[in-house]
C-alpha cells in the first residue's frame, strides 16, 4: 500500500480470503491494483511486513478499469514507484501526484502525464535528474543539437565534451523539455496547444526508464509496457481529435 502519512508499507493482508461475519463489516471492497480507501494496519515489530486489520474501498477506479490502455499505465506507475521508494518513508507530494496521474490516465493528456509521474518518483526518492547544465564543462544546454545523458548519474553532457560511461544520445529539445515537465497536478493547468510529440514522449521514457533500471540495477518488467501505452495513446488522440487539448 502507498499511503499518505506512511510511504510505501507492505503488508500482509491475513485471513482476507476467509472473512467471517464477525469481520466481514472490517473489509468492505477488493483489494484491488489501483484501488483507494482507508486502511487499519497494525505496523511491524520484526521485519517489513505490517498487518492489515481493516479496509473500506473508496474509490475502484472504474474508468482506468474500462480502458486497459490506461489500466497497463497504472501496472508501470505501481512498478517504478515500489521500485524506487523505501518502505515506510512518507513521501506525501508524490502521494498526490500519484492521485493527479490516476485521473489523467484516460484523457488527452494521459502519457504527459505517465511522464511527468515517473520524473516524480525520481525526485521523490533523491535523484531528480540535472539536465539543463553539461556535467563536464558546466555549459548550459541549448535547444538544437544532441547531448548524451548518463543514466547512471542523471546527468547530461554536451557535443562538445567526452564521455566514455554508457549513455544515451538524444535531442537536446527533448532533455530540455523533459527538465522543465511540470508534475502531473499542474498540467490541467497547463494544457498543449497541439498534440503531444509521440518521438518526444518514447525519447524521454527511454531516458527515465534507464535512469531507474540503472539506479536499481534490474529490469523493469513493464518497460515495455511504456512505450506500447504511449503509441497507443497517441493513435487514439488522431482517431478522437475532440479529446485533444486546446
Amino acid at each position: 500500500m502507498l499511503t499518505r502519512r506512511h510511504g510505501l508499507v507492505p503488508m500482509l493482508a491475513k485471513g482476507i480470503r476467509k472473512i467471517s461475519v464477525k469481520s466481514a463489516s472490517a473489509f468492505g471492497g477488493p483489494l484491488d491494483l489501483l484501488a483507494a480507501g482507508e486502511m487499519v494496519f497494525i505496523p511491524p515489530r520484526t521485519g517489513e511486513l505490517a498487518t492489515l486489520t481493516a479496509w473500506q474501498i473508496e474509490d475502484h477506479q472504474p474508468a482506468i478499469r474500462n480502458n486497459l490502455t490506461a489500466f497497463y499505465a497504472g501496472q508501470i506507475i505501481c512498478e517504478f514507484t515500489i521500485a524506487m521508494l523505501s518502505p515506510h518513508d512518507p513521501h506525501a507530494g508524490l502521494y498526490i501526484e500519484l492521485l493527479a496521474t490516476l485521473k489523467l490516465l484516460t484523457g488527452s493528456q494521459a502519457s504527459r502525464a505517465l511522464i511527468a509521474y515517473l520524473k516524480c518518483v525520481l525526485v521523490a526518492a533523491g535523484y531528480q535528474a540535472r539536465l539543463d547544465t553539461c556535467i563536464v564543462c558546466g555549459a548550459a544546454i541549448t535547444s538544437g543539437g544532441t547531448v548524451r545523458f548518463l543514466p547512471g548519474h542523471g546527468t547530461v553532457v554536451c557535443a562538445n565534451c567526452q564521455c566514455g560511461e554508457l549513455n544515451i544520445k538524444a535531442e537536446s529539445r527533448i532533455i530540455l523539455a523533459l527538465y522543465r515537465l511540470a508534475p502531473p497536478s499542474e498540467l490541467p493547468q497547463r494544457p498543449l496547444g497541439r498534440s503531444a510529440d509521440i518521438a518526444a514522449l518514447r525519447a524521454a521514457a527511454k531516458i527515465l526508464t534507464a535512469q531507474i533500471e540503472s539506479l536499481t540495477n534490474r529490469r523493469l518488467q513493464t518497460a515495455d509496457l511504456l512505450d506500447l501505452v504511449i503509441r497507443i495513446n497517441e493513435l487514439e488522440d488522431r482517431a478522437n481529435p475532440v479529446n485533444k487539448p486546446v
